[in-house]
């Protein structure tokens, strides 16, 4: 009888514990946002320092800046808007009146 309760509780305490997390776990949880916004940091440093260079390497580093700023746009679309509430005086239409319609941009104009 002393054996089986022994038992039942050390595998209920292994199975608790495998269900919480460790504190390391915690910690990597907790610093994860800190290290995504460093590395995007040297990320965009690296392309930005090979992007003035007018090699292939540069035009990939031009080319992946551009596809990265698209993307962080994209993620803080703004509401829709029509075009006519995006267009510019004289009823101009060009890429940031098309950037507001879609709302990538803010109508600053």
């Amino acid at each position: 009888m002393k054996k089986t309760t022994a038992i039942t509780l050390m595998l209920l305490s292994i199975s608790a514990s495998a269900e919480e997390k460790t504190a390391l776990a915690q910690a990597t949880e907790a610093i994860q946002p800190a290290v995504e916004a460093y590395t995007d940091y040297i990320e965009k440093s690296f392309l930005q320092t090979f992007a003035d260079n007018d090699s292939s390497l540069g035009q990939a580093a031009r080319n992946q800046l551009r596809a990265q700023e698209r993307a962080e746009m994209e993620a803080n679309r703004g509401p829709v808007r029509s075009v006519r509430e995006c267009m510019k005086p004289g009823n101009v239409i060009d890429q940031d009146v098309q950037e507001c319609a879609q709302g990538l941009r803010q109508r600053t104009w």
